[in-house]
C-alpha cells in the first residue's frame, strides 16, 4: 500500500486530505482517539465535513506514520505511539537531518547561509515567545532539509518533524529548550560557514537526539503519574 500523498490535482481535495490528517493526528497524539479505537471513514468524513476520499487518503498517511492500522471494509484502528515507536521515529529523523546538514554544508551558497542567519535573528528576537520561536525554528530547519529538492527526504522529514512538534506540545518543552536550540543553531551556522560537513552532520544529529530525549522524558513522566 502506498503512503504517498494522493495523486489528485484538485487543490480543494488535497487541502481536505491534509486538514483531515492533521486533525486525526492531533486527536491520536492527544489521546482523544485512544489506542484500539476505530476511525470509521464515513463517520470521520461527516465529522470533518468532507467526502470519503480525503479521509481515505489521510488514513493512508497516518498508517505510514504508524498511527493507525487500516483494515479493509472496517476502517482504521488507532495504534497510537508507544515509547519504542517514538525512538524509531527519531532514529529515522536523526539520520535524515544529519545527512541534509552534511549536504547543506557541502553545497549551500553564501546567500543560503545568510538566509539561515536572518531566520535565526527572528528566533532570537522571539525571546520567550515559544510559538514565535517554534515558527522560526521550523523555517530554519526547512531551509536545510529542502535544499536540493529531494522530495522523498522532504516528505519524510516533514512527517517526523510534525509528529515531533505535536509530541513536544503534549509533553511540554523542558526548561532551557530555547537556549539549547539557539546554541545548536549557531553551531550549525558556524559549521556551514567553515564548510565543515562532518561537524554539521554531527550537530544535526545531536540536535535531533536532544529533541528525542526531551519527548521521552515527558512520556516517562506522564506514565509515572498515570
Amino acid at each position: 500500500m502506498s503512503f504517498a500523498p494522493p495523486a489528485e490535482t484538485d487543490a480543494d481535495t488535497v487541502t481536505s486530505y491534509r486538514r483531515v490528517a492533521t486533525r486525526l493526528r492531533a486527536e491520536i497524539l492527544s489521546g482523544e482517539a485512544a489506542p484500539g479505537s476505530w476511525l470509521r471513514m464515513q463517520a470521520v468524513a461527516l465529522r470533518c465535513g468532507v467526502s470519503v476520499q480525503p479521509v481515505r487518503d489521510a488514513l493512508q498517511v497516518l498508517e505510514g506514520e504508524g498511527l493507525v492500522e487500516i483494515q479493509p471494509n472496517r476502517g482504521a484502528r488507532v495504534r497510537g505511539l508507544d515509547r519504542a515507536r517514538v525512538v524509531h521515529m527519531y532514529e529515522v529523523r536523526e539520520a535524515l537531518e544529519s545527512f541534509m546538514s552534511r549536504r547543506f554544508a557541502e553545497e549551500a551558497s553564501l546567500i543560503d547561509i545568510r538566509r539561515l542567519e536572518d531566520i535565526q535573528h527572528r528566533h532570537e528576537a522571539a525571546g520567550d515567545n515559544l510559538q514565535a520561536a517554534i515558527r522560526a525554528n521550523g523555517e530554519f530547519h526547512r531551509v536545510i532539509y529542502t535544499h536540493g529538492g529531494n522530495q522523498d527526504v522532504i516528505e519524510l522529514v516533514t512527517r517526523y518533524i510534525d509528529l515531533g512538534y505535536m509530541l513536544s506540545s503534549r509533553y511540554r518543552h523542558p526548561a532551557g529548550y530555547l537556549a539549547r536550540a539557539r546554541r545548536e543553531h549557531h553551531a550549525l551556522i558556524g559549521a556551514f560557514h567553515r564548510r565543515d560537513a562532518s561537524a554539521a552532520a554531527d550537530i544535526g544529529a545531536a540536535h535531533v537526539r536532544a529533541a528525542r530525549a526531551a519527548v521521552l522524558a515527558g512520556m516517562d513522566a506522564a506514565a509515572a503519574n498515570s
